[in-house]
């Protein structure tokens, strides 16, 4: 196995080629791609296992391209920051549970089950 490989000869995993896929699929649907080379440059896609093999298959392409994300060893250690709509709805549904309680005393404890229960699906989304 080679080692020290370094910049565009990084290795991606299969988020980097769904989104490759994405891009040539947005290409295609305008016409930049006929049928023969979506198909030809999907299967190089799905077989790639580094970044310039990805990148070598936009370079007749206008944007919108892959872009190129930081290697792992430069980025800040730690947890991501939540999206701003899932805090959003973390706190509106924290103020309809606090109105329930106030306004609907006893139904609100059989109102606060199914809103717990989006609450939790749509933040693990």
């Amino acid at each position: 196995m080679e080692k020290g490989r370094r910049g565009r000869d990084l290795r991606i995993g299969d988020p980097e080629r769904e989104l490759a896929m994405r891009l040539l699929g947005e290409h295609f649907a305008v016409g930049r791609l006929d049928v023969g080379e979506y198909d030809e440059r999907c299967r190089l896609v799905a077989a790639a296992r580094f970044r310039s093999e990805l990148e070598g298959l936009f370079d007749d392409l206008p944007a919108p391209r892959p872009e190129r994300a930081a290697p792992a060893a430069q980025r800040p250690p730690g947890r991501t920051r939540p999206e701003p709509a899932k805090v959003a709805l973390a706190v509106g549904v924290a103020a309809l549970a606090v109105l329930l309680l106030i306004v609907a005393r006893q139904a609100a404890l059989l109102l606060l089950i199914p809103l717990i229960a989006v609450l939790w699906f749509s933040w693990r989304r």
